[in-house]
């Protein structure tokens, strides 16, 4: 009974975290920043009576179409990422496959193999989830040497489709190492982010007067509707900058999409001999 009260209570504890992790992520400092200018340029503007008549159509050229540039490149780099970690680790278990179907093969070394094969996949996570890490492309292609090593060495003892295999197998598992490498170095451009996050923050001085120029009733509540839908419009574009942020590293672990890289960390218990 004790048990699932705790358990009820490491749930609940568990669900309000996320919520305030989640509320945290949305309401960040440059949210902060951007109510400030946009309640800022609002007051100005009624306290000086200042009113523009503006074309919208700047909003879609200036800042949404390079954000939604940036936002599916992020996203794609997200996929890719996906499947590199799919691709990596299936590769790595069908290595240890190939050399266990081979029955010459001495169990110290198989324990060998496996142990290599598990290095690769430790220190691949810890290297793309670590921003401070930036010699771990070093340690994961000795290892990859290693394995080239085993599979020259035990070459007499596969058959030839068995050695075609597992050669392929090593290939994909270079490829997708150096892939993930460079998801993790290289950004999406990042002038084109500092762009949208500069005409992000000018933009409450260009569009609030041009919505009060469109506002002919001033009442209380006209004041108050037009106030939010300022401060909504501000929401918005931030916010779509920040989910852009979110994704563009998904190794981090600090966004709500991020890969769960700890899921594609190959174990002891996947070995068997």
């Amino acid at each position: 009974m004790v048990s699932k009260v705790q358990k009820s209570i490491r749930k609940r504890k568990y669900r309000i975290k996320k919520v305030r992790r989640n509320f945290t992520t949305v309401f960040n400092f440059r949210v902060f920043i951007v109510f400030a200018l946009t309640s800022i340029t609002y007051f100005l503007c009624i306290k000086y009576d200042f009113r523009l008549n503006n074309d919208y159509n700047i909003i879609s050229i200036a800042i949404v179409f390079p954000l939604v540039f940036s936002i599916t490149s992020a996203f794609q780099k997200r996929q890719d990422a996906l499947r590199y970690f799919s691709d990596l680790r299936s590769n790595l278990l069908a290595i240890s496959d190939y050399f266990r179907s081979t029955p010459k093969i001495p169990i110290k070394s198989l324990k060998e193999i496996n142990e290599i094969i598990k290095e690769i996949s430790v220190k691949n996570a810890i290297y793309l989830s670590d921003q401070q890490n930036k010699d771990g492309i070093k340690a994961l292609r000795k290892d990859l040497n290693q394995i080239q090593n085993k599979i020259i060495q035990y070459e007499s003892f596969f058959g030839n489709a068995v050695k075609r295999g597992v050669i392929e197998s090593k290939q994909e598992v270079s490829l997708c190492i150096e892939n993930l490498s460079s998801l993790k170095k290289h950004s999406t451009p990042k002038s084109l982010r500092a762009y949208c996050l500069l005409f992000i923050y000018i933009y409450p001085f260009i569009y609030v007067p041009g919505i009060l120029g469109l506002t002919s009733v001033e009442t209380f509540t006209t004041n108050m509707f037009t106030f939010f839908l300022c401060i909504l419009i501000s929401f918005v574009l931030v916010e779509l900058y920040n989910i852009q942020d979110f994704i563009e590293n998904p190794f981090d672990n600090k966004g709500l999409d991020d890969i769960k890289i700890n899921e594609y960390v190959i174990d002891d218990s996947e070995f068997e001999i």
